[in-house]
């Protein structure tokens, strides 16, 4: 579960999960449970509603407080202690939005009204509330003024709200003239304008608008509550019960007037009023409406719920979608480590990802000077705080050319006494921004989740930095490992973050998985990495193929890691490179460029402004036949290989447009992974190759780190 805000908001581990996955998600209220209905059908009705949720795949996300803490999503212990009323007796109110703060100060627990639990889901990212029936304006407010609560937060808070209507018992043509002063879209669900009234599918009143479908509702709250100028609106869609409860909802209505004239004659005022007359219609009826009540929110949510039918794109946006929490699995593993992992409720709408990358996801504090950079002295410049890490500029470039979830990113984050530290509620929340799953993340206790401080000239081009990336060290072997043989992506990619003892292990598993590698040696100081995790792979290995399909070092990286090569004998060159390439300016990288595809099938070399340097070893049959025609190298020890040899221009990008250099690498690298392992892995390589190159000069021409 994530506790934060000093313990005053808890998100159970299934929410949380749900979050972060963008799963579908419906906000419950809980005052229904502690003041709607008596024990202990108060708990079969809520209990019954979360089952028809979660049997069509829709994570239920019931809101309510419980001793000082605001609690989203409920064990069935929690619900079953709001339920029984002879439990904290005195210290169980009922809370709407004015009562959050004196209930939470008093350490009380309650149920949330739909005012309360429209406030909270909005805070935490739920989109969809489904509810009974909403509050309005009571009769005879003209001389009391008694007007629920219910009906401001509508006109304030945007989160698309799915009702049986007004409750009977109110004022209804009042109530929707003020849900029209509060500029609320009020719609009926169904092909007439009839506004229900709870236990009836008519009020006498009609709704300004209709959604004849699911389709057309789902277009509806879609459209109104994504509006962002100024800020999102509400959207309040009311459903008729079905035809077949109409006999016995007019029954019940009946009783609603006698009841009406009891609470009056008795003198029962404001929130009391709602409470007794459900109770007093009850014992009326004879608990019939509790059954209307359960019969018209579960056909409610039935319908909702049906929005997953691929057969109905625009419905299928109904469901709530949120930012708010990581998600975890329910059972730490591995020590002090957490991961925000896939449930299996998850796994059956996530697809298994195509493309793995592991290592580095870091907050960038970028200063960018605007004049040259004094030593020993302040510059006047730009300070940004952007999303960065290697592993995850690389991911999210490789995710915008490839299919809705097909990268995940398996990385970590810091946590402090269980709350994510500063830095890691940003990247979570930048991830899914990116449109990046979160089911790779884990989050590790007591370390700082990493930051890289990075200083820019008046060029923009990198001068120093400082990187703090420890934590990306302690990732659990054991979790790639389970994410790798669990999902067998077509591709894993990795920087040289994590440990080399981590990186080895990659390697031998996607070897023995077959599985296409990709290495970016992110810098001179953990280009070395690379060659001792190859070092620690198993000669067998290592003599029989090549450990990596492609490695993507920059013009500094490739000399140390073919130096590496040669120091631990991977690389024992007895000759020298017969040719080289027409542009002489690229002659000093043909050594270590050769030397590297001694350790990797292709090498791709980024060369900054001289452009794209891409190397594999081929027949000198498959030479000939390669349109365009590469350049040739004949290879120093195997007769019977040749080095082609492809050079593709640099980003057009002009010098005054160039914002910043930092992160143009990474994005040509998730490029790249695209291209190899994307619908255009049968296109001309040039294609992709020259889209991925594009995507780089976007983002030199942006502060993010893919722009």
């Amino acid at each position: 579960m994530l506790i934060s805000q000093n313990g005053r908001l808890c998100i159970s581990e299934e929410v949380e999960e749900a979050l972060c996955s963008q799963r579908s998600i419906v906000a419950l209220e809980s005052a229904i449970v502690t003041h709607g209905m008596p024990h202990s059908t108060n708990l079969e009705t809520a209990s019954s509603l979360e089952a028809i949720l979660r049997s069509k795949g829709v994570i239920p996300a019931t809101i309510a407080l419980i001793d000082g803490s605001v609690h989203v999503g409920l064990s069935n212990s929690q619900m079953a202690r709001l339920a029984d009323s002879t439990l904290d007796t005195g210290r169980k109110v009922k809370v709407s939005r004015r009562d959050l703060a004196p209930a939470l100060s008093l350490g009380l627990s309650g149920g949330t009204t739909v005012s309360g639990t429209m406030y909270i889901a909005h805070s935490v990212g739920v989109q969809l509330f489904v509810t009974g029936g909403i509050g309005g304006v009571h009769r005879g407010a003209e001389k009391t003024f008694d007007i629920s609560a219910d009906l401001l937060e509508l006109g304030r808070t945007p989160v698309g709200v799915i009702c049986a209507g007004a409750k009977s018992i109110l004022d209804i043509p009042r109530t929707l003239e003020v849900l029209e002063t509060n500029g609320v879209c009020v719609s009926t669900f169904g092909r007439t304008k009839d506004f229900p009234a709870f236990y009836s599918p008519v009020s006498g009143v009609s709704s300004p608008w209709n959604a004849p479908d699911s389709n057309a509702a789902a277009k509806l709250i879609r459209k109104y509550c994504g509006l962002t100028l100024p800020q999102p609106l509400s959207t309040l869609l009311a459903v008729p019960i079905p035809s077949e409860h109409k006999v016995a909802g007019d029954r019940v209505q009946k009783l609603v007037e006698q009841a009406i004239t009891e609470s009056a004659d008795l003198g029962i005022k404001g929130n009391e009023v709602t409470p007794w007359l459900l109770k007093r219609v009850g014992e009326l009826s004879g608990g019939e409406t509790l059954r209307l009540i359960g019969a018209e929110v579960a056909i409610e949510l039935s319908k909702m719920s049906r929005q997953h039918d691929a057969s109905s794109p625009e419905a299928a946006k109904l469901v709530g979608r949120g930012f708010a929490a990581p998600n975890r699995s329910s059972k730490p593993s591995w020590g002090q480590r957490r991961q925000y992992s896939s449930s299996t409720s998850q796994a059956a709408e996530l697809s298994p990802p195509t493309v793995i990358v592991i290592g580095s996801a870091a907050l960038d504090i970028t200063s960018s000077a605007s004049v040259p950079i004094a030593p020993k002295s302040t510059t006047p410049g730009e300070i940004n705080l952007t999303p960065g890490g290697v592993a995850r500029n690389i991911a999210e470039s490789a995710q915008r050319f490839l299919s809705r979830h097909a990268v995940q990113l398996i990385s970590a984050i810091g946590t402090e006494g269980g709350e994510v530290d500063a830095a890691g509620v940003m990247l979570l929340h930048e991830m899914r921004k990116a449109g990046l799953r979160t089911d790779g993340i884990q989050s590790v206790e007591g370390v700082q989740t990493a930051s890289c401080s990075l200083v820019l000239n008046e060029r923009r081009d990198l001068v120093a930095g400082v990187a703090d990336m420890g934590i990306v060290e302690k990732i659990d072997i054991g979790w790639i490992h389970e994410n790798i043989t669990e999902h067998r992506p077509k591709l894993v990619a990795f920087d040289c973050n994590t440990a080399s003892e981590v990186l080895a292990q990659i390697l031998e598993l996607c070897l023995s998985l077959s599985i296409k590698t990709f290495c970016d040696p992110t810098s001179i100081a953990k280009a070395s990495r690379l060659v001792q995790a190859a070092a620690l792979v198993p000669s067998g290995d290592r003599l029989s193929r090549s450990l990596i399909t492609h490695i993507a070092p920059n013009v500094v990286e490739a000399p140390i890691i073919a130096r590496g090569l040669r120091r631990i004998r991977l690389v024992d060159w007895s000759g020298s490179v017969s040719s080289s390439p027409d542009e002489d300016s690229l002659d000093s990288l043909v050594m270590p460029l050769a030397e590297c595809l001694s350790l990797s099938e292709n090498v791709w070399i980024k060369s900054g402004p001289k452009g794209l340097i891409h190397a594999r070893l081929m027949t000198e049959i498959e030479g000939g036949h390669l349109n365009p025609v590469p350049h040739l190298l004949r290879h120093p020890w195997l007769p019977d290989k040749r080095i082609g040899y492809w050079h593709y221009g640099p980003p057009a990008v002009a010098e005054s447009e160039i914002v910043s250099t930092t992160g143009a690498g990474d994005t040509l690298a998730g490029g790249i992974i695209a291209g190899l392992i994307g619908d255009d892995e049968t296109s001309p390589e040039s294609l992709w190759v020259a889209r991925a190159i594009q995507a780089a000069g976007l983002t030199m021409k942006s502060r993010r780190a893919v722009g």
